[in-house]
Parts: structure tokens; C-alpha cells; sequence
């Protein structure tokens, strides 16, 4: 038994006919309650936090810094990332797909144009032997028309998945930023700390050539000068791998810019116009916790997705109805060229015919799959939103942590300081041994270094903060 049967009906049935109905489900965007109010509330006065403006524009908040060559970063990377080369093509695919899809409602024309010249044998079977011309023109249309909706569940399917990937081109954007931005800080941090290393093997140095006058004259035991020299050469030891770490994140972040991981290399020999100390925050407008809803792009992906997946069950059931539709056509035949487009030539068509699948257990599967997938496709939803939350509760408390840590390692580094300058009074009183100065000189340059690895820290969680929050940002409308 054939599966479809295609009858003409009578034009009659036309109207009836054109009066359609989706089948499936209507979209509901499912409705998640969740608190305006972020847990993290320790932080928020010393941390500026501001829960009554709107999250700034992702492509916008590493601008307070005011660092020229951040900002050229971010605009290069923006502009030549790979990856969001990638994205920003996936939207115009989705966006041809949703025309693709549209065009359905639409009849389709076509127009065929054709001559032709034909010689037969005087032995031959037909009477008419000899040599006939034949001239042909023709338009032809045909329209299905969308009684059960399918076309339109397929608009609705293509409009969400556009959704979608405008939502992970924004994804990839708002990772992007993040990660140029945490590269760059930590490039940054790496240069303090190989600076204030070099400050130190200097300030070693110059200890060691004292205690060495100091052990010529036999005021110190040769113990002491070896222990300086071993002190000395510690911190030397460690300035390759500083370098390497530094030279390897400006790789990273000239391959973000979509350049080769040489590129920036010489950009970054010239130091910092502004250290990491001398950086001043904004207040960081983190909205309301609700907000992160509409802001994340991960979650809107998945509401997207879930839009995507309910079309497609009134897609599948909609499979299982008659199909309807229009053919037409008028055009002209003659055998001479003048004659072409005569009224007599005239010829013209119109039918009606109509689809419909009487049985297929296949139907029922698909329709099952369907509903299968947009049960799962909820629950990732859901699964989003919880996520989301998770992140940007963690990354508040992340950075307000690091805040406080920061603040923490300025109280002990001059505190620290302060015993070094006091040891070293001591020392030069001879109160102290050269052992007691060069544990404080030590303790003094870890405190140092400890602060600066503290001030990358805020800055890095601050961009992974951003980057939990969301942005402002559009979907397409139509």
C-alpha cells in the first residue's frame, strides 16, 4: 500500500481549505521565579556594588582603566577573534535559514522559454515528413498551502534558532573579553614581579658586597657571605621561569587578537603606563539577580533552544495531515515564430491536488522523539538558570574575597616594611646579625610580591564577575 494518495478536487473546495490551523504546541516561555537579591552582601558597600542600574555593555567596562593598549586589544580581538568570525557567520546562516523557512508561505514561479527545430525522414512512419520548428514559453506556479501549520512551526523553529546564535555569538564575545582581559592583567603582574625581583637581586647585591668587605676585615664569619650569595641567587633562579610565564600569555593573547603569538611581543617591552596599584575600579552595576535571565547568553541559548524544540513537535505532528496545494500554469506553443503569443497558441493549466499519509507508525515515534526532546530541552533550561545563578554568587564572593585579601596583604607588606627598616636600623647599630637582616629583607620581598599577586587577583575576578553578569545586548525581532 502506498503511503500518500493524490487526488484533484474541484476548485470548489478552495475556501474551505484556505482557513488553517497550527497543530502542536503554542511557545510559553516558562515562567522561573528567583530573588532580586544576590547573597553576597558582605562586600557590597566597600566594593561599590550597585543593585539599581543596569549592567554596563560588556564591550565597554575595561575602558575605565583608561590603558591604551588594553583598549586596542579588546577592539583587535573583537574585530579578528576566530572563534567569534565563526559565531558572527553562524548568525547569518541562521538568519538565511529563517528567510529559507519564511519563503514557504510564499507560491513559487518559474518561467521556461525554449525553440526548437526538428528534421524527419521521408522514411519515416509519420505522414508528415519533413522539417517542423517548434517554439515554446511557459510560467508555471505552484503553492502548497500551510493548512496544519508546519510552515509556520518552521518560521517559529528558525526564528529561535537565530535567537540562539546571536546568543552564543554573545557568548563567545562575553569569554573572549574575559580571557583577553585576565591575560592581559596577569602580563601585567608578571611584570611587577620580575621588576620588584630584579629590585631585590639589586638590593641583594649590594648587602653582599658589604657583608663581603665586612668578612675581609673579620667582622663576619665567611657563613654569612655565602648565605647572602645563596639568597642572591635564589630570586635569580627564578627570573627565567617569570619571563617565560610572561612570554607565554603574550602568545595567548596575540592568537586572541587573530594575530600570530609573536605579534604583541614588542608591544609589551615598553612597562606599563599605570601599575595594577595605581588602577582605580568603578562601581561594578550588577542589577538585580533576576536580571541574569534575559543578561546571561547561556540562558538565553537554552530558552532558545527549548522554542526550537516545541516547534518541532508541531513540525512532526503536522506531518501526519493532509498536505494541500496549487498548480498553474499559462504559456504559448507554436510552430511558426510568428505566431508565437497568438491567441490561438495560448495554453494554460490550474489543479488542486491533495497529500495525506492514511497510516505510518512512524508518525507516532517522531512525534515522541519530539516531545522527548523538549522535555530534556526544558530541564537544560532550567538547568541554565541554576547555573547561572551559581556563577554569579561565586564570582561576587570571588571578588570580594580577592578584595579583602588585597587589602589584607597591604596592611601585612608595611607592616613588613616597617620590621625590615627596623632590622636594618639594628643591624647597622649592631644590635642584629646579618642572618636576622636578610630574614627580614626575604619576608619583606614575599610580603611585596604577595600584594602584587593580590592586585592581579582583583582584577582578573573583577572581568570574570562581568563576565558572570551578562550585558545588554538584543535579540532579533523578527
Amino acid at each position: 500500500m502506498k503511503p500518500f494518495h493524490l487526488v484533484s478536487l474541484p476548485l470548489t473546495l478552495l475556501p474551505l481549505l484556505l482557513s488553517s490551523c497550527a497543530v502542536g504546541p503554542d511557545y510559553q516561555k516558562p515562567t522561573i521565579a528567583v530573588d532580586n537579591q544576590y547573597q553576597t552582601q558582605t562586600w557590597q558597600g566597600e566594593l561599590q556594588l550597585d543593585e539599581s542600574v543596569s549592567v554596563v555593555t560588556p564591550a565597554d567596562w575595561w575602558k575605565q582603566f583608561n590603558d591604551t593598549l588594553l583598549n586596542d586589544l579588546m577592539a583587535q580581538a573583537l574585530a579578528n577573534n576566530k572563534d567569534l568570525v565563526v559565531a558572527q557567520a553562524n548568525i547569518q546562516r541562521a538568519k538565511a535559514m529563517r528567510d529559507v523557512a519564511s519563503s514557504g508561505n510564499s507560491p513559487t514561479l518559474d518561467a521556461n522559454l525554449g525553440a526548437g527545430r526538428t528534421r524527419y525522414s521521408s522514411q519515416s512512419t509519420f505522414s508528415n515528413a519533413g522539417t517542423r520548428n517548434s517554439f515554446n514559453a511557459s510560467l508555471d506556479a505552484s503553492w502548497e498551502l500551510d493548512l496544519f501549520g508546519k510552515t509556520q512551526r518552521n518560521v517559529e523553529a528558525s526564528h529561535a534558532q537565530l535567537g540562539g546564535a546571536v546568543a552564543s555569538a554573545y557568548a563567545v564575545q562575553l569569554s573572549l573579553v574575559a580571557e583577553v582581559a585576565n591575560t592581559y592583567f596577569e602580563i601585567r603582574g608578571l611584570e611587577q614581579q620580575i621588576s620588584a625581583t630584579k629590585r631585590s637581586i639589586t638590593l641583594l647585591q649590594e648587602l653582599e658586597s658589604i657583608i663581603q668587605i665586612q668578612a675581609e676585615a673579620g667582622v663576619v664569619t665567611d657563613t654569612e657571605v655565602v648565605r647572602g650569595k645563596a639568597a642572591r641567587e635564589s630570586l635569580q633562579a627564578g627570573l627565567p621561569a617569570l619571563e617565560a610565564d610572561k612570554t607565554t600569555r603574550i602568545y595567548r593573547i596575540s592568537v586572541l587578537t587573530g594575530q600570530a603569538p609573536e605579534f604583541y611581543v614588542s608591544a609589551f617591552k615598553t612597562p606599563a603606563a599605570i601599575s595594577l596599584a595605581q588602577l582605580t575600579l568603578d562601581p561594578v552595576p550588577v542589577g538585580l539577580r533576576s536580571d541574569l535571565l534575559t543578561r546571561r547568553p547561556d540562558v538565553v541559548m537554552a530558552e532558545r533552544n527549548l522554542a526550537t524544540a516545541t516547534a518541532n513537535i508541531g513540525i512532526t505532528e503536522a506531518a501526519k495531515f493532509p498536505s494541500f496545494s496549487l498548480t498553474g500554469a499559462i504559456g504559448s506553443s507554436a510552430r511558426v515564430f510568428s505566431d508565437w503569443f497568438a491567441s490561438n497558441t495560448i495554453t494554460n493549466s490550474v489543479a488542486a491536488a491533495l497529500g495525506w499519509p492514511l497510516y505510518s507508525g512512524v508518525f507516532s515515534a517522531r512525534i515522541e522523539a519530539a516531545q522527548a526532546e523538549e522535555k530534556a530541552a526544558l530541564a537544560i533550561y532550567e538547568q541554565s538558570v541554576l547555573l547561572a545563578l551559581e556563577d554569579a554568587e561565586a564570582a561576587l564572593l570571588r571578588y570580594g574575597s580577592a578584595w579583602q585579601s588585597l587589602q589584607s596583604q597591604k596592611l601585612a607588606a608595611a607592616s613588613q616594611q616597617e620590621l625590615r627598616d627596623l632590622v636594618q636600623l639594628r643591624y647597622e647599630l649592631g644590635e642584629d646579625n646579618f642572618e636576622a637582616l636578610l630574614t627580614a629583607e626575604r619576608a619583606n620581598i614575599l610580603a611585596q610580591s604577595t600584594v602584587q599577586t593580590a592586585q592581579t587577583q582583583v582584577l582578573t575576578a573583577l572581568s570574570q564577575l562581568y563576565k558572570a553578569l551578562g550585558g545588554e545586548w538584543e535579540m532579533p525581532s523578527h
